[in-house]
This record gives structure tokens, sequence and C-alpha cells, in this order.
């Protein structure tokens, strides 16, 4: 974390903070509408068709759910590595992310190298 100076770490937890509270709002937002398909009328007519495609929505909000739940994790451990002085560092082989990639991508648990051998093993 020493190649990241006093600023830089402010601005990158300040970043941090502004996406965990997007993604708790994005979460807020959508947890009320999980259970579209329950309000129902019962005289409703509905088609095989009208089912499927409310379980397709609902699989669709859940998966977004899901996604918005794993970016929360990986903000909020990166805001505990900056909490211990370990962000910053590639888990892997223990160098410096560079800045750029930190302020591209705060959430970085890997230098570029790193990540693209770590792609390039999930892909086989």
């Amino acid at each position: 974390m020493k190649h990241l100076n006093a600023t830089d770490r402010d601005m990158l937890a300040r970043q941090l903070e502004l996406m965990k509270s997007q993604v708790l709002k994005e979460l807020r937002e959508s947890a009320p509408g999980v259970h579209s398909g329950s309000t129902d009328d019962a005289h409703d007519v509905r088609s095989h068709a009208d089912e499927a495609e409310t379980e397709r929505q609902d699989d669709v909000r859940f998966a977004e759910i899901e996604v918005d739940r794993l970016r929360l994790s990986e903000i909020e451990q990166a805001q505990q590595r900056i909490a211990e002085g370990r962000y910053g560092i590639c888990i892997d082989c223990g160098e410096d992310i560079p800045r750029d990639r930190l302020l591209a991508q705060p959430t970085a648990i890997r230098c570029a190298t790193c990540q693209a051998l770590a792609e390039a093993g999930h892909r086989r």
C-alpha cells in the first residue's frame, strides 16, 4: 500500500463507499419485487406462457440480487484490506497492484498479470 499516497487511499476509500451505497440501494430496490407472481388476482386467467414468463423474471431478479451480493462482499473485503493496510497488494505474487488498475477496479485483489493467469486457469 506504500505505492499509494494518502490522497489516493482517501479517494479509493470514498469510491468504495459510493460503490457500496449504490449496491445497497439496488438490493433494497430489488427485494420488494422478488415475489411479483404472488399478487395474482384469483380471477385472472393465466396461461403456461404467463407463468413461465413470471418465473423467468423472478429468476433474472434473483440472479441480479446474487450479483449485487457478490459485489457488496468484494467491496467490504476491499474496505477491510484498507483498514488492515493490505490494500493494493496482489494476493498471488505479493507485488503492488498498480494505482491505475485500482482506480479502474477498486476491488481488485490481483495485479493484471496474475488476474490474467487466474482467468486462464478457470477457462480450462
